[in-house]
């Protein structure tokens, strides 16, 4: 391993912390901060002889249990297309990898319409308590069954895209998500917004726009939709501060503002 460049050994250690081993396309996706081409990468890893992988077995049962969590994202992320508020839908974290415990829980980022953020996570968190599928968090005295739960952690509004922690962990966070449905058309956007993972990732962010439908419906010039969110923009400020007062005695490093929330920022 030694005598691989090292941004590829970062990669790969990064990767190992997860239990995650890479194959050559994968180690050319997700190189840090370099762009060896792929016959590169594979004429280093040839140059090793016997590349010594661990956790493939790990990896495969993992990928098994995250079929399942895949069905439940997809009827429940299905079933969030009722809110008319809400924009897109991701699938974050571990199951955006295919890399998914059989206890873990479903990691989603909800993206809204500009001043409806706390509107629409106050009735959406009601309907997945009411459905009995939300993750309940952690307490002194409780331990949580997360198994299949779904934890919407991340909130954005079209208007606030750009995540606030820039580091190699939100990059990757960033261009791993998976989008479920996206009727606003903003993924390309975000992606933009975000350009600064790119200086992590360069080859991953550059794939990421590779077939991507960019379409900007610029709502936010429409006349109709700027009048819609002024008579909003009040009524979501109020449920932001009921719901801010209500958090503030459970928040550690959770990040929110009008237009975000940021209940999981980086690990």
């Amino acid at each position: 391993m030694a005598s691989l460049p090292p941004s590829l050994r970062e990669t790969l250690a990064y990767f190992d912390k997860y239990d995650y081993p890479l194959t050559a396309n994968e180690l050319w996706f997700w190189q840090h901060g370099t762009t060896f081409s792929k016959l590169e990468i594979r004429n280093f890893l040839g140059k090793l002889g016997q590349l010594e992988i661990r956790n493939w077995q790990l990896r495969r049962q993992r990928s098994k249990f995250s079929q399942n969590k895949w069905k439940i994202a997809k009827k429940v992320g299905e079933s969030l297309k009722s809110f008319p508020t809400i924009a897109a839908v991701y699938v974050t974290g571990a199951l955006a990898m295919n890399n998914c415990p059989k206890d873990d829980d479903i990691d989603l980022m909800i993206v809204t319409y500009p001043n409806t953020l706390w509107l629409t996570r106050l009735f959406v968190v009601i309907y997945l308590k009411f459905l009995g599928i939300r993750r309940h968090p952690a307490t002194e005295y409780r331990i949580p069954n997360t198994e299949n739960q779904i934890c919407d952690n991340l909130w954005l509004d079209i208007k606030n895209l750009k995540f606030k922690t820039k580091d190699l962990y939100v990059a990757h966070e960033i261009l791993q998500a998976k989008v479920l449905w996206d009727r606003a058309h903003i993924h390309s956007q975000f992606l933009s917004a975000n350009s600064w993972a790119s200086r992590y990732l360069l080859v991953a962010y550059k794939e990421s726009f590779r077939n991507l439908k960019i379409k900007n419906l610029d709502l936010i010039k429409n006349l109709k939709f700027k009048i819609k969110n002024f008579v909003l923009w009040p009524l979501n400020f109020v449920f932001f501060v009921a719901q801010y007062l209500y958090m503030k005695p459970k928040m550690t490093s959770e990040k929110v503002g009008l237009g975000f929330a940021f209940f999981h920022p980086s690990k």
